[in-house]
């Protein structure tokens, strides 16, 4: 018998996050750069944050 992969991790909602913020800062301090830099790197912690709850939440149903 083997074990099913897991479904995989939805990050729409950390991406949609981090674009609203980075947008939001590059309007407001007027350097759209800034926005840019601080959406993605605002994206990339949202989601390894997600993923590794969503994999800490799996482990313990087991």
């Amino acid at each position: 018998m083997s074990i099913p992969p897991p479904t995989p991790v939805s990050h729409i909602a950390e991406m949609v996050i981090a674009t609203v913020v980075g947008v939001g800062i590059g309007l407001f301090r007027d350097n759209f750069l800034l926005g840019a830099g601080i959406g993605i790197a605002l994206g990339i912690l949202l989601s390894i944050a997600k993923t590794l709850y969503v994999d800490r939440k799996r482990r313990q149903q087991r």
